[in-house]
């Protein structure tokens, strides 16, 4: 996000100018993978994240919210998976063996991002090989990664 910072200087007159200076700001930015049949949830999910993040400049990216008419859909995905600090995705009996999942998953996998897995009625066992490894949170704990997610971008935003 690009905002602006307001610096006041004073002429030698005496009457006051104001100076505009663009700055950046650093989010922590998650991404949210998911079947389109589990959206409501998705959405509940990134306004809890956002909600609670905002503190910390917490975003989360939702395709059918951030990607525009016009805009590339791979290429945004690429980009967004790219540019994220982690990537989150909702597993349900809708989203486990769906082709845009597992393709967004292998590119999160690929480039070495965080990847935590949330469960919606799916077992450990029905986890793509690739996941298989890393710690899934059912949906009935995702109130505990927030607190964790939490805890990592105030981190990032220290360093």
């Amino acid at each position: 996000m690009v905002g602006f910072a307001v610096a006041f200087a004073t002429a030698q007159d005496g009457s006051s100018t104001v100076a505009r200076k663009r700055t950046t700001e650093k989010h922590y930015a998650v991404f949210i993978s998911h079947s389109s049949r589990d959206r409501w949830i998705a959405r509940q999910i990134s306004q809890e994240i956002e909600t609670k993040g905002r503190k910390w400049g917490i975003r989360t990216f939702l395709d059918e919210r951030d990607i525009k008419g016009g805009d590339s859909i791979p290429d945004t995905i690429r980009t967004e998976i790219r540019d994220c600090d982690e990537f989150l995705v909702l597993l349900s009996r809708y989203s486990v063996d769906r082709t845009w999942v597992l393709l967004e998953i292998g590119a999160a996998w690929e480039i070495e991002k965080r990847i935590v897995a949330i469960l919606d009625k799916v077992s450990p066992h029905e986890l793509p090989d690739v996941l298989v490894p890393y710690k899934a949170i059912d949906l009935n704990g995702f109130g505990e990664y927030v607190k964790e997610l939490l805890q990592r971008a105030r981190r990032d935003e220290l360093t």
